[in-house]
């Protein structure tokens, strides 16, 4: 029997969720090809940087039915048998029935891992041409189901094994008492204003883009280290950081973000905001530590604090239970489970 061949439409570096795709496609032991529409455009993009500034913001359609057509064209040649599209802002749904009709094998999954607020006309265009729909929020399910997606999958992200793996840090030492890693928002700024009043005498740090342009309380810039960490950096930041706060962004609210997952992967401890659709799955005081309002939040802070032999204990388990049932070789079992290609 012939190995499935996956190609992954979407972003190629070392720390996006394709990439964690890939790495799971090769675990089990699928053929693999890329194709990044963001690197495939920049050959038709005209007027240097200006140009690309400009179809950031204004797409402009020449340049990327021209990446489209290449993408069609490397279907032709490579002959997946599944097709991964992840996101796929610039990816026209013409394309995917050129697709169809010049591969009718090929099955096509795409990929929603995001908040339903980023979503665009053209993604809600691909509902009668994909074979499947995984979409990271449950909640969210009977609605794309309502939108015509025929058939939607509850596919939350997850954490990767070969990316974040760390052996647990099993001593009480540790480079950074409470740490916060993710973007600016208003809401995580709330949050972390009380941490910095109530646990001064503690190492706090800050990392995230755009904390610098729009924190409004300067106490906290001081706690900032900078704009961002990826791969090994990341995964070797939580696991030597006592507490790692994962506040969630009201727009995922009330699905898991990429932090929920990976702060444990890495063998750090999570104290997180509410995560209703994960709340059974990874259990308060024994997975995870939640927190709903600043008193929870501050009562949360003292007791990992004062209880370092049961929050030794949350981060084995945690860990444990994404090498069980949380990684990406399981998420994608279970696209090639749905489309009948396992």
């Amino acid at each position: 029997m012939s190995r499935l061949k996956i190609l992954i439409v979407g972003a190629v570096n070392n720390f996006a969720l394709e990439t964690s795709y890939a790495s799971a496609a090769k675990n089990l032991n699928c053929d693999v090809v890329r194709f990044d529409p963001q690197k495939e455009i920049l050959k038709y993009i005209e007027f240097g940087k200006i140009g690309k500034l400009l179809d950031d913001f204004l797409p402009v359609v020449a340049w990327s039915k021209k990446m489209n057509r290449d993408l069609i064209i490397k279907v032709k040649e490579e002959k997946p048998g599944l097709i991964l599209l992840v996101g796929g802002s610039k990816i026209l749904y013409g394309t995917l029935i050129t697709i169809k009709v010049i591969h009718p094998a090929c099955k096509l999954a795409w990929v929603w891992p995001d908040t339903p607020a980023n979503l665009n006309a053209n993604n809600l265009s691909y509902a009668k041409v994909v074979d499947l729909s995984a979409i990271y929020s449950k909640s969210t399910i009977e609605i794309f189901r309502a939108l015509g997606f025929e058939n939607p999958l509850w596919l939350p992200l997850a954490g990767d094994l070969t990316l974040h793996w760390n052996e647990l840090n099993t001593s009480d030492d540790f480079d950074c008492d409470i740490s916060f890693v993710g973007m600016w928002r208003p809401e995580r700024e709330k949050v972390l204003k009380v941490i910095i009043q109530k646990f001064d005498r503690l190492k706090i740090e800050i990392i995230g883009k755009y904390w610098k342009r729009n924190c409004v309380d300067k106490g906290l810039l001081s706690k900032w280290k900078g704009e961002a960490l990826f791969a090994n950096d990341l995964a070797n930041y939580f696991n030597r950081s006592r507490i790692n706060l994962n506040i969630i962004d009201d727009t995922n609210y009330p699905a898991a973000n990429m932090r929920f997952f990976e702060i444990p992967t890495a063998g750090g401890l999570q104290l997180c905001s509410s995560c209703p659709e994960f709340r059974d799955e990874f259990v308060d005081k024994r997975d995870v530590l939640y927190f709903e309002n600043e008193d929870q939040l501050i009562e949360k802070t003292n007791w990992i604090l004062t209880h370092k032999n049961e929050v030794g204990e949350i981060r084995k388990a945690a860990q444990q239970k994404i090498k069980n049932s949380h990684n990406y070789s399981l998420r994608l079992e279970s696209i090639m489970n749905a489309l009948n290609l396992s």
